[in-house]
């Protein structure tokens, strides 16, 4: 289940835990559009401090830089004042995502006198929640917490990919599918909602395959799933894929790749989505020249569930250049970024 080479090696990128920051706000605040209640709406979102994912103590995910924002002294006073200052923050919005830097149904994460504190408030303002978290700490227990309480609650869980062997020796996420289901499973016996999020492009795989990688997770997902979100890869400080794609060994995928997975997915049995962090910058998913149009499509496909001008502007563009990429690196032996190499023996840093 765990590669311990790739695990050694994504450690060594991490930053202590012992910063000073700001414990008793949170890292985050923004309202965005989303469709949790079958519609697109104004929705506040929530990154809270918190000492981090349990994984860390271990190792980290190969793509995830959220260790960068955490702090090993938060105590459960830092967290409800955090939590207040949320409550000042909501104006009008009835649904909310929360993220920490690892899992909100982690109790060494979020205690449970904080986890409460934050049930009892936000239930006064807000009728639908999302929250995230790994899968061993979906447990019943924490399920009839929010069941129980006043709002729809949609769990979101970090899939990133139904192989097996892409999280293990891409992803590193120490994981399986089988806790995934395993997990949908007390999800849907508590009657709660289920986001499954998934990875496009993990590193140490070339685009094309990723494509794949990703429709056909969409497709093992779906049967559990209120929804599946797609998020294409963005290069965050500190991680395993920072130092990939600076040695030019990793491309974050193109836009045209998201839109090929949308439109792939389009009779999967629950709604697909993607929202591309970063899309048309260089640390996020991009063509080879900025195209606002194709990111606005695929928003607004994913928002309204309606995928026709996406398909529309995809068959009538000209693509040439994405195929001519995926021809070529689906052609060398391990993954590269190929507009970096030929910028670098553009630029005589490179000799052949």
């Amino acid at each position: 289940m765990i590669n311990r080479d790739l695990a050694v090696q994504v450690k060594r990128l991490m930053p202590s835990r012992e910063r000073d920051t700001d414990r008793n706000s949170p890292v985050s605040m923004w309202t965005e559009l989303d469709r949790l209640r079958g519609y697109p709406e104004d929705t506040a979102v929530v990154i809270f401090r918190t000492r981090g994912c349990a994984w860390y103590d271990f190792t980290s995910c190969s793509m995830c830089g959220y260790f960068n924002d955490v702090n090993a002294n938060v105590s459960d006073e830092n967290l409800m004042n955090q939590v207040d200052r949320l409550m000042d923050f909501l104006s009008g919005q009835k649904v909310l995502k929360v993220f920490t830097s690892g899992s909100f149904l982690d109790r060494r994460e979020v205690p449970e006198r904080a986890f409460n504190y934050f049930v009892d408030k936000v239930s006064t303002k807000v009728d639908k929640l999302l929250v995230e978290s790994r899968t061993e700490f979906i447990t019943q227990e924490n399920m009839e917490r929010l069941r129980d309480s006043s709002m729809d609650v949609r769990i979101a869980i970090g899939v990133e990919s139904t192989n097996d062997k892409i999280i293990r020796d891409s992803v590193n996420k120490g994981t399986n599918f089988k806790k995934f289901v395993d997990a949908a499973k007390v999800v849907s016996k508590n009657d709660l909602e289920l986001r499954s999020y998934l990875l496009l492009k993990p590193p140490f795989i070339n685009e094309e395959n990723a494509v794949q990688d990703a429709i056909k997770s969409v497709y093992d997902c779906a049967p559990y799933s209120s929804d599946v979100s797609v998020n294409p890869m963005n290069i965050q400080k500190n991680t395993l894929v920072e130092k990939l794609w600076k040695r030019g060994h990793y491309r974050p995928p193109w836009l045209w790749s998201v839109a090929r997975v949308l439109l792939n997915t389009v009779d999967a049995p629950t709604e697909v989505l993607s929202y591309p962090t970063g899309g048309n910058s260089e640390r996020g998913s991009h063509n080879d020249k900025k195209d606002p149009e194709l990111l606005k499509l695929i928003f607004h496909a994913s928002l309204n569930q309606d995928f026709n001008k996406l398909r529309e502007y995809y068959d009538i563009s000209d693509r040439r250049s994405y195929e001519t990429y995926i021809s070529a690196e689906s052609s060398l032996p391990v993954p590269y970024d190929l507009d970096s190499f030929i910028r670098k023996i553009s630029g005589g840093a490179v000799s052949i």
